[in-house]
């Protein structure tokens, strides 16, 4: 259920390339005309449609990866790194699956051994929804064709891995 509307606030405060004007006549006008239509609440604003790659540059992925999308807050420490080192003897030469870990576990210096995407959700205070709760939206948003997994399924058999990475 979060993943079926994106928090269009989040996403324009942070679009990357919304400065960059459009090329065209006609797309600059479009621009200017849905601008205003978002602003009445009438249709949604404009996002810079970019690819999200859930690899990073200094691993060896395949650009057609599938991405594993780890999902971990409330792990324990311990359990999540012997968890990652489950998923990572699994992972080892197989360029098909780009793993993404969601933990609430602050442990960068294991973390950047992996060689893996890392997104970190912390607990923050504030006075609106807490900043949790709207990345936790935003990630299920931006992961949503993702085959998810627990950090139990790197203790999983090699049948039951096959079936929950194929299914999923």
């Amino acid at each position: 259920m979060l993943a079926a509307k994106p928090d269009w606030t989040l996403l324009t405060r942070h679009d990357l390339l919304a400065g960059k004007p459009p090329a065209t006549l006609k797309e600059r006008a479009w621009r200017g005309i849905r601008r205003v239509l978002a602003t009445l609440g009438v249709i949604t604003p404009h996002v810079t449609n970019y690819p999200w790659l859930p690899t990073l540059k200094h691993a060896p992925v395949s650009a057609e990866a599938n991405t594993l999308l780890i999902w971990a807050p409330g792990t324990e420490r311990d359990a999540l790194r012997r968890a990652c080192e489950g998923f990572s003897a699994r992972l080892k030469g197989n360029d098909a699956l780009a793993p993404v870990l969601v933990t609430d576990v602050a442990d960068f210096a294991f973390y950047s051994r992996l060689g893996w995407l890392v997104e970190y959700l912390p607990e923050l205070s504030g006075d609106d929804r807490s900043y949790r709760e709207r990345k936790r939206a935003y990630l299920a948003w931006r992961y949503r064709d993702a085959r998810i997994v627990p950090p139990a399924a790197a203790q999983a058999s090699d049948a039951d891995w096959k079936a929950l990475v194929e299914v999923n």
